[in-house]
């Protein structure tokens, strides 16, 4: 099956097209920076290709002769719901047999905006008449890399929320792999799947964890939200990027992000990797980097 994968430079990319491959489609995966020089280009089955989500001449050229769309959403994006449903129009005048939306786990908590967004396009592709497929990942173990710095360093795995606080934590490998199986499956036409992990963890499990496999101790901490956002500004992240953290790590602090691994689980037919198997197969080797 021809695959286009929207949004494929990110981290999500990075696990999504391989594992299509893997499955035996043949992927165009699109970015919006050209060209293209990224992990990606060294998959065969992979051709880059260069879109604007803003642009529907962009989006009607990358799905041209393409059967089935992977539609990962741009990070924090406030135009996502614009993308989206120009995305859902392009692949209705193609006849695209099959639409894959990369959601996110509680899609309806309306003061997380990433989250809220999402809605809507969920909403637009259930009325498209489409065949679709809606994922809904929770977070991402491979986030805790973003810190590899301090936890290798200083053994100190910082986030700007409690350490006590608890999210369900997938690995991002599971994802691929789950997306290799509902992707032009008519058994999985017009589902949701909450895509959780296997445990509920705090910073101070994950700091555990990190410990016991890197072999050195890792302890939690937290940033303020206001430290955060210092050193977000100097990074030269953008505003509503910075906010928009902000916010979903206020939310955390408060309710953490519960989710529940058994849908994952039951679409893989084993159980969804540990945090433990993820920090030994992708941490544990950077320390001899």
């Amino acid at each position: 099956m021809d695959v286009l994968v929207t949004g494929a430079g990110g981290r999500t990319g990075q696990y999504i097209v391989p594992a299509l491959i893997e499955a035996g489609h043949r992927v165009r995966f699109a970015t919006r920076q050209a060209p293209y020089s990224g992990p990606l280009s060294r998959h065969d089955g992979a051709t880059p290709i260069t879109a604007d989500l803003a642009k529907d001449d962009d989006v009607a050229r990358a799905m041209s002769g393409i059967d089935a769309v992977y539609h990962i959403p741009p990070n924090m994006n406030p135009d996502e719901i614009a993308f989206g449903k120009r995305l859902i129009a392009a692949a209705q005048t193609e006849g695209i047999k099959h639409l894959v939306y990369h959601s996110v786990l509680h899609p309806q908590v309306q003061g997380l905006t990433h989250h809220w967004n999402k809605v809507f396009v969920e909403e637009a592709l259930i009325e498209s008449g489409l065949a679709y497929t809606i994922l809904q990942p929770t977070s991402y173990m491979q986030m805790v890399a973003g810190d590899w710095e301090g936890i290798s360093k200083r053994g100190v795995h910082t986030l700007a929320f409690s350490p006590q606080a608890k999210l369900s934590l997938v690995d991002l490998e599971d994802v691929g792999a789950a997306a290799a199986i509902v992707l032009g499956n008519p058994d999985h036409y017009f589902a949701i799947y909450e895509l959780g992990g296997p445990a509920m963890l705090s910073c101070e499990d994950k700091a555990r964890v990190l410990s016991d496999v890197l072999g050195h101790p890792v302890r939690a901490g937290q940033d303020t939200l206001d430290a955060f956002r210092a050193k977000a500004k100097a990074a030269g992240m953008p505003p509503h990027i910075i906010e928009t953290r902000a916010r979903m790590f206020a939310h955390y602090d408060t309710n953490g992000l519960a989710g529940n691994g058994n849908v994952l689980g039951w679409l893989l037919g084993r159980p969804p990797n540990t945090f433990d198997a993820y920090v030994r197969r992708e941490l544990l080797p950077l320390k001899s980097v």
